[in-house]
């Protein structure tokens, strides 16, 4: 049924005729008079309820503020506003007003008790008034809810549709992932005494007599040769379970495949020797080739207790807790391989090579994102998987996506790589990825000899990063020889402590750091001497501390330039106190450690003539710090004592006193 709204609009003038005089205006929990009709409009019987407002009665306006049209499967409201003007409103009872809805029918009177009966026969509920009301919105909500079940039947029809295009489960998907996925186990009796004892195989539900093994031990079963974990008896838990995921590829068309992801289940309970075998499809997800143009991935997921034409809903499993994925939200999972390469089969994905890095990286997999990365890179991927490359691979699948460290426009397997063809049977042994592709591209770029044994060294001694640099002086050989021969050495020199053990990484980032010293110090890098000292950890500090004395001696320098003139005019003194200016810059990491602050790192504002520090000393102790004084352009910036505390009213009238007098007299001088 649909509303004549053109007829409605006049079945709604219905003015209320009523006594402005009439107590029932002036009630404070009343806001509104109710009254009800059921009309013919439209060829329709409709009810009819009018809503006034009793301030706009007691205004004398006595048109409806709301005129609800109640249908049988339908309903709408005209609402008009003060100056009078109408509009339509699909609102239901309870949410016409601005207000909480749980107020707005309390307020509500029938104008008769004959209003309540026509709404009660009209929507077959008791007439009460003070539930009609009540039951009338109810009555407005099964409806809604008949019109979304609708809307979402036929929105669902599409999904029911493109689930009937999906294959049938594999026949033997169980019997296939209790052989090739699932964990299986010897259970055996625990015969105190005794060499042999009798062992039954979840596999093959057979028993067999075997030497009696340990706890948790893996063996082969004597009969069917099946891989088993040990378990006795009287050590099984009274509820074991263990489950798995399992991804099964099928061909939808030659544009499209579905991913279907099942999770497996298998019960073993306590003095039961039968196993319940569950499998779950839980996930599909459909992979679609646009042309060559776009990579559509839609997934959908089995909910129960969808009430629709199907229980395929659109998106990914909502079985997140706290943020973090949850077993039946897990895409990643082993894959059937029973008919994949004729699921595959004249489509966009026939050469993907997917069985053979599964198979070569054998660990679980997200199968729809390989397929999905698989159409925007195929070559790269194809070629590289077959050649071995299966690591690079995953990286750029699961984790950077195409990277600048591979040539795609390449068909060579070394150019692709941007390596010489040479490097190729090396990175496939050390089963490379693409940082480490990195790593070795870096020795290639220089052309350094020798760099397939120092990539080999460098794996093998668990070594993050060398510095390529540093071979302008020396070659990989004498590079690794070197380090080789220190490393007993160094151990020696840094023994072992509870935070850190001495690594061949440490040591050559400390044989770097020193190569790094001596050619910012201008030593010949061609001197033997220079480049392998006797002992690397300690040509390391010494230089380190000869850089520091260095560099401490400038920066006092650079304190006396500073200092030169001002401290001669600078002092002042009382009874008390006396202002001290600093001679080096160690003397503000003194200040700074004994009273807890930070004018320790004011070293370089100082060298650099951004600021000045002078300190508060008592007359009575002048060498030991009290308070620390700040100059900059010319006033008293900071005032701090011990842990920047705010300083005695004596110190700030004597700090006031010099900054007035002293200060600026000795600024002139500087």
């Amino acid at each position: 049924m649909k509303l004549d709204k053109r007829a409605c609009r006049h079945a709604a003038n219905v003015p209320l005729h009523i006594s402005l005089n009439a107590g029932v205006l002036y009630t404070e929990r009343v806001k509104y008079l109710v009254t009800a009709a059921v009309k013919l409009l439209g060829g329709h019987r409709v009810l009819a309820v009018y809503f006034y407002e009793c301030e706009r009665l007691k205004a004398n306006d006595r048109m409806p503020k709301w005129v609800v049209f109640q249908g049988k499967d339908t309903f709408a409201t005209l609402e008009r506003d003060a100056a009078g003007n109408v509009k339509w409103r699909d609102a239901m009872l309870t949410n016409l007003t601005r207000y909480y809805s749980g107020s707005f029918l309390p307020a509500c009177v029938f104008y008769k008790k004959t209003e309540c009966h026509t709404i009660a026969r009209y929507i077959h509920v008791e007439a009460n008034p003070a539930l009609v009301l009540t039951h009338l919105d109810r009555y407005q909500q099964d409806i809604r809810d008949r019109q979304s079940k609708i809307r979402r039947y036929k929105r669902d029809a599409v999904v029911r549709d493109k689930m009937r295009r999906v294959p049938q489960t594999p026949a033997n998907l169980k019997r296939w992932a209790d052989k090739h996925i699932m964990p299986h186990y010897l259970f055996y009796n625990y015969n105190n005494g005794r060499s042999k004892t009798q062992a039954r195989c979840t596999y093959c539900e057979k028993f067999s007599v075997i030497e009696r093994p340990k706890n948790n031990d893996v063996l082969r079963c004597p009969k069917c040769g099946q891989k088993v974990i040990a378990k006795a008896q009287g050590k099984r838990a009274a509820y074991h379970e263990d489950r798995e995921t399992c991804q099964v590829i099928r061909q939808i068309s030659p544009q499209e495949l579905v991913v279907r992801i099942y999770k497996l289940y298998w019960f073993y309970a306590k003095g039961k020797d039968s196993i319940r075998k569950s499998a779950y499809e839980v996930m599909r997800i459909f992979v679609r080739s646009d042309d060559g143009k776009k990579t559509i991935v839609e997934p959908y997921y089995y909910d129960s207790g969808y009430d629709s034409v199907t229980r395929w809903r659109r998106g990914y499993h909502p079985g997140a807790l706290f943020g973090m994925a949850c077993f039946s939200s897990e895409e990643t999972g082993e894959i059937y391989l029973p008919g994949l390469e004729k699921a595959l089969q004249g489509t966009a994905w026939e050469y993907c090579a997917l069985r053979q890095f599964y198979e070569r990286t054998a660990i679980p997999m997200q199968v729809s994102h390989y397929l999905k990365m698989y159409l925007q890179h195929p070559l790269l991927i194809e070629r590289l998987t077959k050649v071995g490359f299966e690591n690079i691979v995953a990286d750029v699948v699961y984790q950077h996506g195409f990277s600048d460290a591979l040539d795609e426009m390449q068909t060579k397997t070394h150019r692709i790589l941007r390596v010489e063809k040479q490097d190729v049977s090396v990175l496939r042994e050390q089963k490379t990825g693409v940082s480490l592709l990195k790593k070795y591209q870096a020795y290639v770029a220089i052309h350094l000899r020798g760099r397939a044994e120092l990539f080999q060294w460098q794996l093998h001694n668990e070594v993050s990063e060398i510095p390529t640099d540093i071979f302008q002086y020396m070659t990989a050989e004498k590079f690794m020889r070197y380090i080789d021969a220190q490393f007993p050495i160094y151990c020696e020199a840094r023994p072992a402590n509870g935070y850190r053990d001495p690594t061949m990484e440490t040591l050559v980032i400390t044989y770097v750091d020193y190569l790094h010293m001596c050619r910012r110090q201008a030593y010949d890098m061609k001197e033997k001497s220079v480049l392998f000292p006797k002992n690397c950890a300690a040509a390391h500090d010494r230089e380190a501390e000869r850089i520091q004395k260095i560099n401490d001696a400038q920066k006092n320098k650079a304190f006396g330039i500073a200092y030169a003139g001002f401290a001669r005019k600078a002092a002042l003194s009382n009874e008390e106190l006396q202002i001290v200016c600093p001679k080096r810059a160690n003397d503000l990491v003194a200040e700074g450690r004994a009273l807890h602050h930070c004018v320790g790192s004011y070293i370089d504002r100082v060298a650099e003539g951004r600021c000045l520090i002078v300190f508060v000393r008592r007359v009575e102790e002048p060498k030991k710090p009290y308070v620390t004084v700040e100059v900059r352009d010319g006033k008293i910036a900071q005032i701090y004592g011990d842990h920047n505390s705010d300083p005695t009213e004596e110190v700030k009238k004597f700090v006031d006193l010099w900054s007035r007098k002293v200060l600026p007299m000795a600024l002139q001088a500087a």
